[in-house]
């Protein structure tokens, strides 16, 4: 259609503004076409349309009308462009690019309208089960449903470029490499978004769950497309990768059925036999007739001699998962059974170690005696250690053993260290066993015999009746 043959008034107009009108007349059209078809949406189908679904007991058809309204729009003005070429006569190229872009605009709202019908729909466990057979659990809808909108957008997407004479094939090809670069940048979040995937589908914990993994222990409190938070006991909210929670050991103490009581009672080596056969017995029939305990799992027995203590394993399975009620029930067992163990007379034994004394100084004073004459004595005198027998005391066997040091003294060791103890004591004027052994480093039994020598040969006088102060040395 010519302009100038449906405006006539534009030729009697300087040729400019027959131009500039030829130019502009388009597009007004185009304007006013887009008015009138949307009014025409709007007031002749729209309405009656809502008046319809309006008058049904359902929402699912009201929701699929407003989520029509914004691609109709869409398609509306598609429509309008392609109707301005056909009115008017445009050249090749305009028209060329003008039905294009309609069309383009057309299909893309067709796409439009199917990712708000999908987002009205979206998949539900119940219906995509009947169709389909599969279940799908409930946390993992919303990442499909954001999967499969984004396909249906690149579909959209591609369909579009194609309308406009894109290469969609060379561009495909270049987004592929540009992806492989993508993927190799953002590989950890792949991977997480997978993580996400394995935790939702297998269900290994779900949020309120308490659970350990080797570098964590808490509850859950989110679990996201890339990383889950666990709140730890000291309330620290920790936020683990998905990933790590998919190749980590998850134990899920949430899920515990009940639990296990495992102890080991240790008793002193004074218990008799039937006194550990009584408590092992009462102890038993205590857990197999408690409440809240499994009585096939209960086991107790007598199982070690250990360095100690004598010790009793108690294992039973206690019915209660939740940790507050089963410590609560594991108190109350454990009253019990030290009240067993007080009726039968038998003490609980802790780790310790017997120290048995062969023999001590014969006294402090005798011992302050011997450190003031340390400090007077000359350092020259030789130390050695040597190996220490104990010498009966009293009566015939003290004379027995002090001649049997007199014969085993004879070696030349035992001289050496004979003389030297006689010099030492005259040298200090005082003899005893206690001196000896501060100053030649030798044990209290080496010292008594020297001592014995001493006195057997003369060197030094008997021991002071009532007193504890050194003996005298002889003279020559």
């Amino acid at each position: 259609m010519d302009l100038l043959d449906l405006l006539p008034f534009l030729r009697e107009q300087p040729q400019y503004i027959q131009r500039i009108a030829i130019d502009i007349a388009p597009f007004l059209a185009a304007l006013l076409l887009i008015v009138v078809l949307r009014w025409l949406l709007t007031g002749i189908l729209l309405r009656p349309l809502r008046v319809l679904v309006g008058r049904t007991s359902i929402d699912i058809d009201d929701k699929l009308l407003e989520a029509s309204i914004s691609p109709m729009r869409l398609a509306v003005i598609g429509l309008s462009l392609i109707l301005v070429t056909i009115l008017f006569n445009f050249d090749k190229p305009v028209e060329d690019l003008a039905t294009t872009i309609g069309r383009a605009l057309m299909i893309a709202a067709f796409f439009f309208a199917v990712v708000r019908w999908f987002e009205v729909f979206s998949l539900q466990p119940e219906a995509f089960a009947r169709v389909t057979g599969w279940s799908i659990p409930e946390r993992l809808l919303p990442f499909l449903n954001t999967l499969l909108k984004w396909l249906i957008i690149a579909l959209g997407v591609i369909f579009v470029l194609q309308e406009l004479n894109f290469d969609v094939a060379a561009l495909i090809a270049s987004l592929g490499v540009v992806g492989i670069g993508i993927s190799l940048a953002s590989q950890n979040t792949v991977s997480n978004m997978f993580g996400f995937a394995a935790i939702v589908s297998d269900n290994p914990f779900k949020v309120g769950d308490f659970i350990r993994t080797p570098d964590i222990t808490g509850i859950v409190e989110n679990v996201g497309v890339r990383s889950t938070r666990v709140r730890q006991l000291d309330q620290a909210l920790i936020t683990v990768p998905n990933h790590a929670l998919t190749d980590a050991v998850v134990v899920n103490l949430s899920r515990m059925e009940k639990r296990r009581l495992d102890v080991t009672l240790t008793f002193t080596y004074s218990t008799t036999a039937q006194q550990m056969r009584d408590v092992v017995q009462r102890i038993r029939e205590l857990l197999e007739n408690y409440d809240d305990i499994d009585p096939e799992t209960v086991m107790v027995h007598f199982v070690d001699f250990n360095s100690s203590s004598l010790d009793v394993r108690v294992i039973c399975q206690v019915l209660l998962p939740n940790f507050r009620e089963f410590a609560a029930k594991k108190e109350a067992v454990f009253l019990d059974i030290m009240g067993i163990v007080e009726s039968l007379g038998i003490d609980f034994a802790f780790p310790s170690r017997s120290l048995y004394i062969e023999s001590t100084p014969e006294s402090v004073a005798e011992q302050e005696q011997a450190d003031e004459g340390a400090a007077a004595i000359d350092t020259s005198f030789p130390s050695r250690s040597l190996y220490n027998q104990t010498i009966p005391e009293g009566g015939d066997g003290q004379a027995e053993a002090a001649d049997d040091v007199v014969e085993r003294s004879s070696s030349p060791g035992e001289d050496e260290l004979y003389q030297t103890a006689v010099d030492m004591v005259r040298q200090l004027e005082k003899a005893s066993i206690s001196l000896l052994q501060r100053n030649l480093r030798i044990g209290y039994t080496r010292a008594a015999r020297l001592v014995d020598m001493m006195e057997k040969r003369g060197v030094v006088g008997p021991p002071r009746e009532g007193s504890s102060k050194p003996r005298d040395v002889l003279p020559y």
